[in-house]
């Protein structure tokens, strides 16, 4: 039996985990349902298997010593199932469900008096219908188990409602969705971690996001915020987090702003998949990915949730979209040459066809940079936009 640190997904979100596991002696072992997992090529050892049913790693000669996810709300649940059945450390299986399911997220919002919009569930037109006209437009209609905001809609007249339900109930692996309020304000990225209930503050964001539709796809995370005041922020998100049962482990909770006030939307109980721990990293010195590896060891103190140097007292994490079509070449080695430019990376592969932008998956790929102002770094993020070779044919060009 070989001992591993095991990944559960093997999207590029996780290499910062697989990076760190590594630094610290182990060697990695990535699991995913796809064989064009882009992180199994960068795995010591590699389970081309669903992360939601892989529970024969000794079968396949993988002694766990770790398990952990990052980026994927898909993935908590069975990084928590796994870490349980193998004795290892993880988030309890009740909160993995409770952060995995919308219903049971705003119940334990509403238990805790978390200020959250009001929503109702459904698993009919006739169910969204009654909703509907219970909360008034306008609402969001989304699947309960939904992530990368597949299959989210706003919904602004009863006209609209059909359309959206179809949608949802397409997103969804359990045939259930919600309809919740929607607010209006800025929207934002409270990122903490916990350790034995105490909540240590790590970044909030901005949420720069695509014109809708599709509706509430982050274009970009931007540090600072230009809050005045973070500290309610960081208490709701404290809150949400304890609400759902989460004690130990990242925290992950999206905001919205109104009238003065944040709301919490949604809380995971993960590291973000858009680099939001590389980007704190950079910007106020949190290392929460080394965190999130000892932690999933059993290692984690107090200490290691200590904020470090900063290296830019500006960043942002920039994602890149393209018209859909095949995809013909892809390069971003010209965009890393450019100071400030930390990492640039793609999320699809030329040969690959690019379907159009419905949600957060169809992203192409990302940029993290930093630079001393706001200025300099818009500036630097159209020249690193610029500086990527993409080459797509165009959608009505393919056979």
């Amino acid at each position: 039996m070989t001992p591993a640190f095991v990944l559960t997904g093997g999207s590029r979100s996780q290499l910062g985990l697989l990076e760190q596991a590594r630094a610290l002696g182990h060697e990695v072992c990535v699991v995913d349902g796809s064989p064009d997992a882009p992180l199994l090529a960068e795995a010591d050892h590699r389970v081309v298997r669903s992360f939601a049913d892989v529970w024969e790693l000794e079968a396949q000669g993988i002694e766990a010593v770790a398990v952990a996810t990052m980026g994927s709300d898909q993935a908590v649940l069975p990084t928590a199932q796994l870490a349980e059945r193998l004795g290892l450390p993880g988030l309890p299986v009740d909160t993995a469900r409770t952060v995995a399911d919308k219903r049971r997220m705003r119940a334990a919002f509403e238990r805790r008096k978390v200020r959250c919009p009001k929503g109702r569930e459904a698993e009919s037109f006739e169910e969204a219908e009654q909703a509907f006209h219970q909360l008034g437009a306008p609402v969001v209609v989304k699947p309960v188990d939904g992530s990368a905001q597949r299959g989210v809609t706003e919904v602004r007249a009863e006209g609209e409602l059909s359309a959206a339900v179809d949608r949802a109930l397409a997103a969804s692996r359990t045939g259930a969705f919600v309809l919740e309020q929607y607010l209006d304000g800025e929207e934002y990225t409270v990122n903490g971690f916990l350790l034995d209930r105490e909540y240590v503050p790590m970044s909030v964001t901005r949420r720069l996001l695509h014109p809708s539709p599709p509706l509430g796809v982050c274009i970009a995370h931007r540090y600072p915020s230009l809050l005045a005041n973070e500290a309610p922020l960081f208490e709701l998100a404290r809150e949400a987090s304890l609400a759902v049962g989460l004690e130990t482990g990242p925290s992950y909770v999206q905001v919205r702003m109104r009238d003065g006030q944040p709301w919490a939307i949604e809380v995971g109980a993960r590291l973000g998949g858009g680099k939001d721990a590389e980007l704190a990293k950079l910007v106020n010195g949190f290392d929460a990915i080394r965190a999130n590896v000892v932690w999933a060891l059993g290692e984690l103190r107090r200490d290691d949730l200590e904020h470090g140097e900063p290296q830019a007292l500006c960043g942002q994490v920039r994602f890149v979209v393209a018209p859909p079509g095949r995809i013909v070449r892809l390069d971003a080695s010209p965009a890393l040459a450019l100071d400030g430019v930390h990492e640039a990376g793609f999320y699809w592969r030329e040969g690959m066809t690019l379907p159009p932008l419905t949600s957060g998956a169809e992203r192409l790929g990302y940029l993290l940079l930093t630079a001393p102002g706001e200025d300099e770094l818009d500036a630097l993020t159209d020249r690193a936009l610029a500086a990527l070779e993409v080459e797509i044919a165009a959608e009505s060009a393919l056979v």
